[in-house]
């Protein structure tokens, strides 16, 4: 039988040994604690950061870069882009364009021809149908490559149709619009002059109808014209080259050289 003695020993060793395994657990129940904690500490600056936006606050009502990008780009719906990315297009329903401009914005178009280009001052303001309609076209691409098809010296250079005429007698190959009819504005007696442009009609159309054609008034006979053709703009420069072309017209009508429209370009402030 052991010995009291022995008895003693082993009881200290069992002693011991349940101390130093009381000791482990407790340091283990500790660094559990603390990974815990540092896991939550990390977690809550994570959100603390995505909530200030990387920890830069924003002043109220600014946008982020791909917000404003987005606005920028954006345009009414069924308005060919602003910024000239639109495909072109020839034909359009005739129901109204739908309004993309601003009337009380300032709005420019430059003109770029065979033999230069000119700039006309759209009136937004006065003739805001009109305008809405020219640059709706040209957005559009519309008067990419058309000719000036009716030049007649000392009256008006004239384009913008679609299917013009070969010459003053011979009939149009197809319609000589882009398939709506806008009701623009009409003007007063007396607001043609020297580069004023405004927006060509039929005889049977009602005063300040509004398709695609467009004149530039060259000379006295351009400016007794009665007030039934809605006005879109003023030649603010590049009348030489408007009289370029004019001086290639006829009595006619017919123009001894043809000249064409490059482009047309919308521009704004």
């Amino acid at each position: 039988m052991p010995t009291t003695k022995r008895e003693r020993q082993r009881a200290g060793r069992q002693a011991r040994q349940a101390a130093l395994q009381k000791a482990a657990k407790r340091r283990a129940l500790r660094r559990q604690i603390i990974i815990g904690v540092v896991v939550v500490l990390i977690g809550l600056g994570v959100v603390y950061l995505l909530s200030r936006g990387g920890g830069k606050k924003k002043p109220a009502g600014t946008a982020t870069k791909a917000s404003t990008a987005h606005t920028t780009a954006a345009s009414p719906a069924g308005c060919p882009s602003p910024t000239g990315s639109s495909p072109r297009r020839t034909t359009f329903p005739s129901a109204q364009p739908p309004m993309c401009i601003n009337p009380a914005k300032a709005y420019s178009a430059m003109v770029k021809t065979d033999v230069g280009s000119f700039t006309i001052k759209l009136d937004a303001k006065a003739s805001p149908k009109t305008v809405n309609a020219f640059v709706y076209l040209a957005r559009y691409h519309f008067y990419d490559g058309l000719p000036f098809h009716r030049v007649i010296p000392g009256f008006v250079v004239q384009g913008g149709d679609p299917n013009p005429p070969a010459n003053a007698t011979t009939a149009p190959s197809g319609p000589q619009g882009p398939g709506f009819v806008v009701q623009g504005e009409v003007p007063h007696a007396g607001a043609y002059h020297l580069g004023t442009v405004a927006m060509a009609k039929t005889g049977s159309q009602p005063a300040g109808a509004v398709e695609s054609q467009f004149f530039v008034v060259t000379g006295s006979q351009g400016t007794s014209l009665p007030p039934l053709y809605s006005v879109l703009g003023q030649v603010t420069s590049g009348m030489s080259v408007v009289n370029t072309i004019s001086a290639a017209g006829s009595p006619s009508g017919t123009p001894r050289v043809l000249h064409k429209i490059v482009s047309v370009t919308i521009r704004t402030p």
